[in-house]
């Protein structure tokens, strides 16, 4: 299935085939079944301004954007491309916006697999313990047996 998308009135045709997205997620060890896909949108420009962006440095970038308030969750989880790509992006009401990628200019929507979403409690509180960095996809494969919902343990443990 290709997914399309409604930009401006208009269709646009992405190249994200969801079924072979949910099929990498599986080889990963994911329950691709259980994970939403998201439209992540642009920021207004106000927004994007006030926000954490540092090149290349998403993790970061989404952290320092919840722990400022100018996110309200933290959410990991894989951008939808060719090949799935780990990443994180944060919330602010019911939008999902990247300004890591926005900032290098011509932004595109794009499809996100959301593995979880933390609040700046939750956030802040796994990052303790993860020896002060943001939660990554290595943290929460680690941290496995707390998210069964979309980590399939038992295929993990068979490796």
């Amino acid at each position: 299935m290709t997914l399309f998308l409604l930009i401006s009135g208009t269709f646009e045709v992405t190249e994200v085939n969801l079924d072979d997205i949910r099929r990498q997620l599986t080889d990963l060890n994911y329950k691709a079944d259980k994970m939403r896909i998201v439209t992540v949108e642009a920021m207004d420009d106000e927004m994007l301004e006030s926000s954490t962006k540092a090149e290349g440095e998403c993790f970061y970038n989404s952290y320092m954007n919840v722990i400022y308030g100018r996110g309200e969750r933290y959410v990991l989880g894989y951008r939808c491309e060719e090949k799935v790509i780990d990443h994180a992006i944060i919330r602010k009401g019911d939008k999902y916006y990247d300004p890591t990628l926005q900032v290098e200019g011509n932004f595109t929507s794009y499809q996100y697999a959301i593995l979880t979403e933390f609040t700046v409690f939750d956030m802040m509180t796994h990052a303790k313990s993860n020896k002060d960095f943001p939660p990554d996809i290595a943290y929460l494969l680690k941290k496995a047996n707390k998210f069964k919902n979309v980590i399939d343990t038992d295929k993990l443990n068979k490796k």
